[in-house]
């Protein structure tokens, strides 16, 4: 299992990178099919004198992902927070699917990258993501759009393999995009 951590808006203490690795490391015990964590690190300013830490973690069970964020005035209270929540999604996704137990345990890796800050970045893109997609039908991309806690899912349809978006409607209902080429 591989964990990275990133930083924005602020310097990634060394006690701090430790603390994440070891709340992070426990997962595995409630899971042990994670291929990676990510945590980001944000510092938000406030109007106040006080920051407010935001941490939020990406967990790749097999292809399948989990996020959760949570924010504190504390960094370490918002690495609790969002693990708890994390812990209680690996459990929701463990009575969903039966998941297998008593694989072997790997060496935990740890990758620290610092994220430029926004100044940096190109002024018409805020944000620029890449993942791996893989065939599936509209009802798995739904539940993978739930455990994400997003809006909308970007995903290849297994019937003719184009690209599909499911979304979250104002009613709750949930509704498919499909392109047709011109």
């Amino acid at each position: 299992m591989e964990i990275k951590i990133a930083a924005r808006n602020m310097k990634l203490q060394e006690d701090v990178r430790d603390y994440a690795e070891n709340k992070l490391g426990k997962l595995f015990k409630y899971l042990n099919t994670i291929s990676w964590i990510k945590l980001d690190l944000i510092e938000e300013k406030t109007k106040s004198r006080q920051p407010v830490y935001g941490a939020q973690v990406t967990v790749n069970v097999n292809g399948f992902l989990m996020r959760s964020e949570q924010k504190d005035e504390n960094v370490r209270a918002a690495i609790d927070a969002v693990t708890d929540v994390m812990e209680r999604l690996i459990d929701r996704y463990k009575k969903r699917y039966s998941v297998n137990k008593g694989k072997a345990h790997e060496t935990i890796r740890t990758q620290v990258e610092e994220v430029a800050p926004e100044s940096e970045q190109p002024q018409y893109v805020y944000k620029r993501k890449r993942f791996i997609v893989k065939p599936m039908t509209a009802e798995q991309a739904v539940e993978q759009m739930e455990f994400l806690g997003h809006d909308f899912f970007l995903f290849v349809s297994d019937v003719d393999n184009s690209i599909n978006v499911v979304y979250r409607r104002k009613d709750g209902k949930y509704g498919l995009i499909q392109p047709e080429f011109a």
